[in-house]
């Protein structure tokens, strides 16, 4: 397989990244052991994680699980101040979280070069966040929220069903625990950004324990006229009656007052000057007076397992999701092209109520035949939403860009009455086998994926039904020396959101991925150096129209790439993550003309690298840098984006190694873009780009207790 990517400052930081962990090797001595708490549901501790149950859905060591997978602790969370998950994402390997500028309405991931209509590969506590990807009802998760999250990279349809060629982001609520453990938050910012946060949790009795979790932030944001606001709060209880069964229920209620911006300016007037002059990075170009966002969402879960005896095993994950979304944006469509400071632009409108249930059933069998040892895994796995949406759209008035003032009457806009239906019933079945050090992973899904859509308005009834049967094979050899090489073949479906411009929903895309690694883990500590290479195939693509809302067919997306990554905590006061994505991602079989060229939002290179020191005195500091490379503003490739490096810092000091009366309280600065770096994060062609995230400063005063 012969690849060829553009280097330069990523080879720099490339050999930075790797250098750094090993040089420090040779000062101190590693004293970070893994422990038999080490679970994927024990709280994480440091910048290491050694398992995690998101590639397998059971508990397995990642130095044996044969697929690339990246772990952010909570500490990593805390130390970098990550308000939001595409901020947490940041250093990991194979994500790109930069693509929606500094709009935080929604968490946007793109892995592997492939994003899930921005919001169809997030996950939380083994279920799939039930969003509606063809609608403006999106639900998202504050990562205050959460103990980890977990990054599966590839194909993951043979035990997920619908999934994102690239992957899935798997996150994992913080628990309740059965010893006392509270924290409070306040935070100040530039931008007006103000907000406080709490979590406490103790046992209630010996089977009996729980949590409560909130969070309040509002912010001007870096956009004029806009304005966030969130409120928070999840209670969680657990029942432990004994070492074999456990009962956890939760809920997450958060209320959105206020959705901030999410909009796009366009490349001429961004990536170059329009009329001698670029806007500025706050540009806004709604209506003050009709914008806004409103979401209301919750999210019922319940887990239960419980272990019979040595050999059988139970699991219960179950969800429901309630979410009411009021949207009204006007936005930008293109340049007037009579008179060049006039922009045209567009009105969407949105009512929606979205109900869904998830619920994954799995029975585990641990047993030998021989030598070799079985855990297998049959599962059941159904979940659905229905999304009642009233919509509006058509032609806005004008904007005059130079004075900030609309240009003639607001216009007629055109209704409609929807309702979204969706559902998908699968079956599993999963077998780890385990032969003296060798490891083989074999699976296999059958799906039934059905999208209905009833028009009122035309009354009309659009219906797809897909029945899907999808596999993954992996096989790992790990030797005792902590080297763990592996290879790997999987699948993935994906159906398409929205429909093409007759109003018929197209074909799902299928892919399929070949993977190979090799993971390192020193014994005795639980660092982790990974490098993976894939070859990574989508069929049956569709692209968004933006303006219009549809899909048009594409052909296949080809893409190629590396990987390199290093978790480590070093010493018990040096921590470091870095890590160097380098991918090539072309349209194949193209159908419209865009053969051999590279879809947008898909930077060609990443690297990054953040390191963490204390001092004495309860003082510590952290430092980050992060590149990413060129990337196309359009599939047309006429227009390309400039590469960007950003740096990040946080300052620490834990008031309580300065006056002992003071113990657990701290205070922290943490910036992001240090350098206010102007850049565009990407683009949806030339028409729609998003500008990068400013600089932001955010002072926190904690106390841990």
């Amino acid at each position: 397989m012969r690849m060829a990517f553009p280097l330069k400052r990523s080879a720099l930081l490339c050999s930075l990244a790797l250098a750094l962990p090993f040089s420090a090797l040779a000062e101190e001595t590693v004293v970070v052991t893994a422990t038999p708490t080490d679970t994927a549901d024990a709280p994480t501790t440091g910048y290491t994680a050694t398992s995690s149950k998101g590639a397998l859905k059971t508990d397995q060591p990642l130095i044996t699980t044969p697929q690339a997978v990246s772990v952010v602790t909570r500490q990593l969370m805390e130390d970098q101040g990550a308000m939001s998950v595409n901020q947490a994402l940041n250093y990991t390997a194979g994500a790109f979280t930069n693509f929606g500028g500094a709009a935080t309405r929604y968490d946007t991931v793109a892995l592997r070069g492939f994003h899930g209509g921005d919001v169809d590969n997030i996950f939380l506590d083994g279920l799939r966040l039930m969003s509606d990807p063809g609608s403006y009802n999106v639900l998202q998760v504050d990562p205050w929220f959460l103990e980890r999250i977990d990054v599966i990279k590839g194909p993951s349809s043979a035990l997920y069903g619908q999934t994102v060629p690239g992957g899935l982001v798997m996150e994992t609520s913080k628990n309740p625990l059965f010893s006392e453990q509270g924290h409070f938050r306040l935070y100040a910012g530039n931008n007006n950004t103000t907000g406080a946060a709490f979590d406490y949790t103790n046992k209630i009795n010996d089977q009996w324990a729980f949590r409560l979790t909130g969070l309040t932030r509002n912010s001007d944001t870096q956009y004029d006229h806009t304005r966030e606001e969130k409120y928070a709060i999840s209670p969680s209880l657990l029942w432990a009656p004994d070492e074999n069964t456990t009962l956890l229920l939760k809920a997450y209620l958060q209320k959105d007052p206020s959705g901030g911006y999410h909009s796009a300016v366009p490349g001429e007037g961004s990536i170059v000057a329009h009329n001698g002059y670029k806007l500025s990075t706050g540009f806004y170009d709604g209506d003050s007076a009709l914008d806004q966002f409103k979401r209301n969402e919750q999210i019922y879960s319940l887990a239960f397992s419980h272990r019979f005896d040595d050999t059988w095993a139970w699991r219960t994950n179950a969800s429901y999701s309630h979410s009411n979304v009021d949207l009204d944006q006007v936005y930008q469509i293109g340049w007037d092209a009579a008179n060049p400071d006039l922009l045209n632009r567009w009105y969407s409108g949105s009512r929606s109520s979205l109900n869904a249930f998830a619920i994954d059933n799995q029975l585990e069998a641990n047993f030998d035949t021989g030598a070799l040892s079985h855990k297998v895994v049959l599962g059941g796995e159904y979940h659905q939403y229905q999304n009642n949406t009233w919509d509006a759209g058509g032609a806005a008035n004008q904007l005059n860009v130079r004075t900030g003032q609309p240009v003639g009457p607001r216009q007629s806009y055109v209704f409609a009455h929807n309702n979204r239906h969706y559902y998908q019933t699968g079956v599993y079945l999963q077998d780890e086998m385990q032969w003296d050090k060798w490891h083989l992973d074999l699976s296999g899904r059958y799906d039934r994926i059905v999208s209905e859509t009833l028009a009122y308005t035309s009354n009309t009834k659009n219906r797809r039904q897909d029945d899907h049967v999808g596999g993954r094979a992996a096989l790992l050899y790990a030797f005792e020396n902590g080297v763990s090489p592996y290879l790997s073949y999987s699948q993935a479906i994906t159906p398409q959101s929205l429909s093409d411009k007759d109003g018929q929903l197209l074909k799902p895309t299928t892919s399929e991925q070949y993977e190979a690694g090799v993971k390192y883990q020193p014994p005795g500590t639980s660092d982790l150096y990974s490098l993976a290479v894939y070859d990574l195939t989508q069929k049956d693509v569709g692209n968004r129209v933006v303006k219009e809302s549809y899909f048009e067919p594409a052909g296949k997306v080809h893409a190629q790439g590396l990987e390199l990554e290093a978790r480590n905590q070093l010493t018990d006061r040096l921590s470091t993550v870095a890590s160097v994505t380098l991918n090539r991602v072309r349209f194949k079989d193209a159908v419209d003309g865009n053969d051999g060229h590279t879809p947008y939002v898909t930077p060609n290179s990443m690297a990054n690298a953040w390191v963490n020191y204390k001092f004495d005195y309860g003082l510590s500091a952290g430092a980050g840098v992060r590149y990413i490379g060129k990337q196309w503003a359009d599939n047309e490739n006429t227009t390309r984006l400039p590469s960007a490096t950003l740096f990040d810092a946080s300052v620490r000091a834990d008031v309580g190694e300065w006056n002992s009366r003071l113990k657990g309280a701290w205070l922290q600065v943490s910036a992001n873009n240090l350098t206010d770096r102007d850049y565009v994060a990407a683009c949806y062609g030339t028409g729609y780009c998003y500008w990068g995230a400013e600089r932001s400063v955010v002072a926190t005063l904690g106390y841990d207790f």
